[in-house]
């Protein structure tokens, strides 16, 4: 079971490749217009009369 397929939602499956890929920690703010262009349902255009 070493020899895991890569999965498509982009997990790595290989411990050594995980650590050589290094993560950056930098914090991330989430403000209140980035969260109102994320929330609401995608198919319902504003422009929509």
């Amino acid at each position: 079971m070493t020899n895991k397929p890569i999965h498509y939602d982009g997990s790595i499956q290989n411990n050594e490749t995980s650590a050589s890929n290094s993560t950056v920690n930098e914090q991330f703010t989430l403000t209140d217009e980035m969260r109102a262009n994320i929330s609401g349902n995608p198919y319902i255009s504003e422009n929509n009369n």
